[in-house]
């Protein structure tokens, strides 16, 4: 599911129904002593772990069996069934998840599946359920509201019947695992300096009033700074050299 711009935008939680509500965090939310901003990108790690990832990087012991198996077998193992095999993994993603959701969340180890709560007077029956189905679309919601495209990184292969079709979709999948594993972090985009940069260059965010946007504002407003930039040098090279092919109009500084 893709998020329309006004929804990725808004200070509300977006309702999924029968499972809960997720909300894109407040900078002040991210920087709590009991989060930090390093909890934060390990919450965000979570997010975008795949079974490969996972042997590779977390459980390499394990990695024979994984590795072992054929495409069509690897393309039925997803996430959730490692975390339903996993005591270490469930408290991790519940802990993840009561982050990005308004509701309280618990894996339930009988059905193996995580149960949402509301804070109603009776909060012992769960409001929603984050089953195995869900859990892939759960993730890219809760990325999408954090402004990260997950690039189909953990897209789901199991509805493909061609064997063909499976195989190109896998060393597709493959192929974006190893580039995303190989990506080396831009600092100048990393949240404290856009945190910094946004409160410098900006006519009304300072370092008081900042971290109450959520992190998918922060990231809008830095385009639109950065847009600005460019619209005030088109104006000035218009003011000075006219402008006769009329390539400036003067309305792009709100053009999406």
């Amino acid at each position: 599911m893709r998020l329309d711009y006004a929804s990725l935008l808004s200070p509300f939680p977006f309702l999924i129904e029968k499972v809960g509500s997720i909300k894109s965090p407040l900078l002040r939310e991210i920087w709590h002593p009991q989060i930090t901003y390093q909890g934060y990108n390990m919450y965000l790690s979570l997010l975008f772990l795949t079974p490969q990832t996972y042997f590779e990087q977390m459980d390499p012991s394990q990695s024979h069996w994984y590795q072992g198996l054929s495409e069509e077998e690897k393309s039925k193992v997803c996430m959730f069934d490692l975390i339903a095999d996993n005591t270490g993994l469930q408290d991790a993603y519940s802990k993840m998840l009561n982050f990005f959701l308004v509701e309280h969340v618990l894996w339930n180890p009988e059905s193996k599946v995580f149960l949402t709560f509301g804070d109603s007077e009776d909060d012992s029956l769960p409001v929603g359920v984050i089953h195995r189905g869900i859990f892939p679309e759960l993730c890219d919601i809760i990325l999408q509201r954090c402004g990260i495209d997950r690039k189909d990184a953990d897209m789901d292969t199991a509805k493909i019947k061609s064997k063909r079709a499976l195989e190109i979709a896998a060393k597709i999948k493959k192929g974006r695992q190893t580039a995303g594993g190989h990506k080396v972090p831009d600092k100048a985009t990393e949240l404290p300096n856009l945190i910094c940069a946004v409160a410098a260059k900006s006519n009304s965010l300072n370092f008081t009033n900042i971290w109450d946007l959520t992190v998918f504002q922060l990231y809008e407003q830095f385009k639109r700074e950065q847009a600005n930039v460019y619209f005030d040098i088109q104006k000035m090279t218009v003011a000075a050299y006219g402008n006769k092919q009329n390539t400036f109009t003067g309305n792009e500084w709100f053009k999406n």
